[in-house]
């Protein structure tokens, strides 16, 4: 089943997908890169893509909406997704500038190379979040 709403054959990638369904409600959660909004298919964000409707449709969502780029390197496939009751968690690996590492370690050397981060995401899709 196809997951992404971007257009069909349009050069974009989607890579690294994980997928978790939520005991509690049923529905699908998928996380995975995304680069539709690149037309150099280079800068990658997080999306999630949730079907309530047994796998049927899927509805995107921006999980990031700063795109990374990744420089050529491997940024590993680290990613992973958990879901309870309408609680969806997820995590992902991210290449930061080493200006950015640098502060957000605190440490002032900022001519080395860029880092490998991991980000942690959570949507609320709950009883009591109707705004989604």
């Amino acid at each position: 089943m196809r997951v992404n709403s971007d257009a069909l054959h349009d050069g974009a990638d989607q890579f690294f997908q994980w997928l978790a369904v939520d005991p509690k409600t049923g529905a699908a959660n998928v996380v995975f890169y995304d680069r539709r909004d690149d037309p150099q298919n280079s800068r990658t964000t997080i999306t999630l893509a949730r079907s309530t409707d047994g796998g049927k449709t899927f509805v995107n969502y921006a999980w990031t909406r700063e795109p990374f780029e990744g420089n050529k390197d491997f940024i590993g496939d680290y990613t992973g997704i958990a879901a309870w009751d309408g609680r969806i968690f997820g995590i992902w690996a991210e290449e930061v500038a080493s200006a950015q590492a640098a502060a957000s370690t605190g440490d002032g050397d900022r001519h080395r190379a860029p880092h490998t981060i991991v980000r942690v995401g959570i949507a609320d899709f709950g009883k009591a979040s109707a705004s989604h």
